[in-house]
């Protein structure tokens, strides 16, 4: 059995200091390197103190250059808070430089706080994330990808570098109920869940 590790991004006291907060994953990451752990997973937040991340991706790169093996996962990106169009440009190059070692782990948020002050309404959250996640998936796929969807609507566009594997990370998806835990796998998507619903 494989073990990965939350990396601990609690940040109750400003005066800690948010460059000491990074370092301390940093040094988690290395550690969990050397004792043998399969991965370690990071969260994307904004605008709150809890488990605070903003940039889960180019923490990844921080990460794999001070590491060996261990391999890096999102727990999980917000989708419907990006624009796949760019964000698609920004998994692929993070592959590339975490050496393939990112999985990219994803969501429709929890916050209805970070969300909505991002310009995302809540309870459009599980529709906006389907749609996103097929963008995602079709653009690291395919190029010359045109959409004409709720949310988006573009004409042919090719993400450039090219994923080096022809696809992109791994997708990991976050799920909590038995019945989409079931659907996720069938698609063919790795798991990521809590017992803590």
């Amino acid at each position: 059995m494989d073990f990965s590790i939350q990396l601990s991004s609690y940040f109750p006291d400003k005066s800690y200091g948010g460059a000491q907060l990074y370092r301390d994953m940093v040094d988690q990451s290395v550690l969990a390197d050397k004792l043998g752990y399969d991965a370690v997973s990071l969260t994307e937040h904004h605008l709150i103190n809890i488990l605070m991340q903003p940039a889960p991706l180019q923490m990844a790169v921080k990460i794999a250059a001070a590491t060996k093996q261990i391999k890096i996962m999102t727990s999980v990106v917000v989708l419907p808070i990006h624009d796949m169009r760019t964000y698609a440009g920004e998994v692929i190059v993070t592959d590339m430089l975490t050496d393939g070692r990112l999985m990219l782990g994803v969501g429709r948020g929890a916050y209805a706080f970070e969300i909505e002050r991002l310009g995302v309404d809540m309870a459009s959250t599980r529709e906006k994330f389907d749609e996103s996640l097929d963008v995602l998936q079709a653009l690291m796929r395919e190029e010359e990808v045109s959409w004409d969807g709720k949310y988006y609507k573009f004409d042919p566009l090719t993400i450039m570098p090219r994923p080096a594997n022809g696809e992109g990370p791994p997708i990991m998806m976050a799920v909590l109920i038995p019945q989409a835990i079931e659907a996720c796998a069938k698609r063919g998507f790795h798991i990521q869940t809590t017992p803590l619903s």
